[in-house]
């Protein structure tokens, strides 16, 4: 699955959902052992629009799933599974 067929399905939830599942992400990847394996660029986007107050984009949404697909695979198909989503890439 796409990280676009992601975003859409998660488009699909409640507003609070939706950040809840934000918040989820950011926890799992904040508390990630393995963040040595998100690309640079990729952590600076997420880190400027923690800051800024949001990820209303989907492209900062996006980043962040990838970022949290690569540094805890576990953790973020456990999500899939939840969502009954499949793993993006």
């Amino acid at each position: 699955m796409s990280i676009d067929r992601f975003l859409e399905i998660i488009r699909k939830l409640s507003i609070e959902d939706r950040g809840s599942l934000v918040e989820e992400l950011l926890d799992i990847l904040l508390s990630s052992v393995n963040l040595e394996m998100v690309p640079d660029d990729v952590g600076w986007k997420i880190n400027k629009a923690y800051r800024e107050g949001g990820f209303s984009r989907d492209e900062l949404i996006g980043e962040l799933v990838y970022a949290v697909s690569i540094a805890e695979p576990a953790k973020f198909k456990k999500i899939l599974d939840e969502l009954g989503a499949e793993n993006p890439r």
